[in-house]
């Protein structure tokens, strides 16, 4: 995500030079440059909004400790609505966990880990005149999700919360996965369910103006060399139980993909491949002895 500059007009230097604004400064003050909608992957500006200024002053009021706030025309109807951002930081750690969002009157909360203390007004689809907020956390153990937010016909709704982050991550030199293309389409990193930790290229697509929905694969890359602690049976594909290789101890695979629920297959060293079956996130069924993934294969990414 590219990072857009501050647009801060004459006249309010000017007044914040003489009548001191002394609890008003702007992200750029306060060491954190401000950001508006990232740029898509063609290198358009996918609703890169500069002339929006994003501004940020302490808050202490109603057990708040910061207010992000902008104004923007988010409902297209050519009168700008005003965008506040009121955070809560954990009372022992420096981090944010809750907010509020205020739109106009409208409000709505959220309560999370390691919240990013900073709001995105996106555009999620050029055609369709609306524009979205997004706010992004880091979560207990680098569990990045974002939280899509559309105002419309006077409501404020919650859109989608999905996996990866948004932007800079605060505190560090990386940028999240999370690409808005302004076409509809989101990508991101998502995380697998099965037998390990690990994380594929995902995709969300606007299918209407309340839902971002998720477009399912049949597969997902796994691509994780393992060694054979177990003998393993295996058959030909997902819908043939006819037997395949046997894999014994001590042998070097590689777990190539799985349907993210029930499947998984493996190569052998003589580039054959076939299938095993899972249940409950890394239970390996059809063997003579049934156990966990890690009971069959070394060389998995547990992480947790």
């Amino acid at each position: 995500m590219k990072r857009s500059q501050l647009i801060l007009f004459p006249m309010g230097l000017f007044l914040m030079f003489f009548f001191g604004c002394a609890n008003l400064k702007s992200l750029e003050e306060a060491g954190e440059t401000p950001k508006t909608p990232v740029e898509t992957d063609s290198g358009g500006k996918g609703g890169l909004l500069e002339e929006i200024v994003v501004e940020s002053r302490d808050f202490q009021m109603d057990g708040f400790d910061k207010e992000i706030y902008a104004e923007a025309d988010l409902d297209g109807d050519g009168i700008k609505d005003t965008i506040s951002l009121r955070t809560v930081m954990n009372p022992y750690y420096d981090e944010v966990i809750s907010y509020e969002l205020h739109v106009n009157e409208e409000v709505l909360s959220y309560e999370g880990e390691m919240i990013s203390p900073l709001f995105h007004v996106i555009d999620l689809l050029a055609t369709d005149n609306l524009l979205e907020i997004a706010v992004s956390e880091e979560g207990p153990s680098s569990d990045y999700a974002t939280v899509f937010y559309r105002f419309t016909d006077g409501m404020l709704s919650k859109l989608s919360k999905i996996e990866g982050f948004l932007g800079d991550i605060p505190n560090s030199d990386m940028s999240g996965k999370l690409i808005v293309h302004g076409d509809g389409r989101v990508s991101t990193l998502s995380r697998g369910q099965v037998m390990q930790t690990f994380f594929y290229e995902d995709e969300y697509l606007l299918v209407s103006p309340t839902e971002l929905k998720h477009v399912e694969k049949d597969l997902y890359p796994m691509e994780t060399k393992v060694t054979l602690l177990k003998k393993l049976k295996t058959v030909v594909s997902r819908s043939d139980s006819t037997e395949a290789y046997e894999f014994q101890p001590g042998e070097n695979a590689v777990l190539l993909e799985t349907d993210n629920r029930n499947w998984v297959s493996i190569r052998n060293a003589d580039g054959e491949t076939s299938w095993f079956r899972i249940k409950d996130y890394g239970m390996i069924l059809d063997q003579e002895e049934e156990g966990f993934s890690t009971d069959f294969f070394d060389g998995l990414n547990m992480a947790d």
